[in-house]
């Protein structure tokens, strides 16, 4: 491997980790070394491509611009190593930003991910909220909601179904709905943040509901449900367990509620996308959770 070449790839995992010492150890490198290769890097094209202090490291404007190019040139000679190899490569780093029910649902699953590519590694970002996909230094990040038909950086995986669930412990206490309009009377427990309150789609209207405890993090809400602070509007994929276990119970089950539209985007609009990333994909969209699954 040429130096450039190694230089850029060092450089890459500086400008998306920010630390030398971590950057060191993935590479099987000392911090000597990065830094070195990173000095390197800023003779050959005559600028400072970081700020660095004691305390922290940031990029410089031209070190921004310097990341999505050597992204671009390291990811066009992997493919043409792997074309010319005969065989196509998945190896190397892919980075998704995923939802927090979703990303415990993948991770659980990626052992077949790694059986079938097993020098690819798998970075996830979990965030409830969405992020700049190249600003996060994502190549995959899902989204919620219906995506634009004009979107050619956008592929649907499908809905996700949600639930109204509490603990047996607050429903023996202050009872258990019969129908939608009791939901007024209880403590709901919602997803969101801010001044407005946030609506649930349950039995075809957006209700207004409110509680005690709101969050912007699924993690947040579900413990709090589960631990019977109210009713939850929940992913079922996240609370299927402790339906089964009785942990949690079911609250108007034959209402209907309207589920979560998912979709995945990429940064590779237009240009070919890597293999480690159209891996990546796949398996994103064959382990989708499968609609109408029963619970049991």
């Amino acid at each position: 491997m040429s130096d450039l070449l190694l230089n850029l790839r060092s450089f890459v995992r500086v400008g998306e980790r920010l630390n030398f010492s971590t950057v060191a150890v993935e590479s099987h490198a000392s911090h000597t070394t990065i830094a070195r290769r990173i000095d390197q890097l800023e003779a050959h094209f005559g600028t400072r491509l970081l700020h660095r202090s004691t305390r922290r490291l940031a990029l410089t404007r031209e070190g921004e611009r310097l990341l999505e190019h050597a992204r671009t040139v390291i990811e066009e000679i992997d493919h043409a190593e792997a074309d010319l190899g005969g065989e196509v490569m998945v190896r190397g780093v892919v980075r998704v930003g995923v939802t927090t029910a979703l990303g415990f649902h993948y991770a659980d699953r990626l052992t077949s991910l790694r059986a079938r590519h097993p020098d690819l590694r798998v970075e996830f970002a979990v965030a409830d909220w969405q992020e700049d996909i190249a600003a996060a230094g994502l190549d995959l990040a899902l989204r919620v909601g219906e995506p634009a038909p004009e979107a050619d950086h956008v592929r649907p995986l499908g809905v996700m179904e949600r639930i109204l669930v509490a603990a047996p412990a607050y429903l023996a206490v202050r009872g258990t709905p019969a129908c939608v309009a009791d939901l007024h009377a209880h403590d709901c427990i919602a997803y969101g943040y801010g001044p407005s309150r946030s609506r649930w789609g349950v039995g075809g209207e957006q209700l207004r509901v409110d509680g005690p405890f709101r969050a912007n993090s699924s993690e947040a809400v579900y413990r709090a449900v589960a631990g019977g602070l109210g009713i939850g509007l929940m992913p079922t994929i996240q609370v299927r367990r402790d339906i089964v276990a009785g942990a949690l119970r079911v609250v108007l089950p034959d209402v209907p509620i309207e589920p979560l539209s998912l979709s995945v985007s990429h940064r590779f609009a237009g240009v070919r996308m890597p293999a480690r990333v159209r891996a990546m994909l796949d398996f994103l969209v064959d382990e989708f959770p499968a609609r109408g699954r029963p619970i049991a």
